[in-house]
């Protein structure tokens, strides 16, 4: 069962523990990049191991695939050797209209979840996608 938030990005964590998934090392690598944080995402309710927080940045597109991040949470629709688990929306912009409320907040994707596709318990769950 999963959560639907629009608020950056709190219920994160409470998707990526539904799972309890585990890969061959028994640790769960969590990249986060620096929109995502500087955007809610803080290490303040870090789990304990086997949970392992990342959030080195400069790290270009193409080398996520050669890293063992179990997961990353990021700007970004798509990275190549992961699946779009799912997205939490943000503000996008104000818009007026004429009934009430008289101004509507418009919210689109901002971060996205991804899972490593070589992971192939991650990839038999139920995740709502990014589509």
């Amino acid at each position: 069962m999963f959560l639907h938030c629009d608020l950056l990005i709190f219920c994160v964590p409470v998707h990526l523990q539904t799972g309890h998934l585990a890969n061959k090392s028994n640790e769960l690598w969590v990249h986060i990049d620096p929109f995502s944080a500087m955007n809610g995402i803080s290490r303040f309710c870090e789990n304990e191991w086997p949970w392992r927080y990342s959030k080195e940045e400069e790290i270009a597109l193409e080398e996520f695939g050669q890293r063992n991040f179990t997961y990353l949470i990021n700007e970004h629709r798509t990275i190549d050797g992961y699946k779009c688990l799912f997205y939490v929306n943000g503000f996008s912009r104000l818009r007026r209209q004429s009934g009430f409320p008289p101004i509507i907040l418009d919210k689109e994707p901002k971060v996205y979840i991804h899972g490593n596709i070589k992971n192939e318990e991650l990839m038999l769950k139920p995740w709502p996608g990014c589509s």
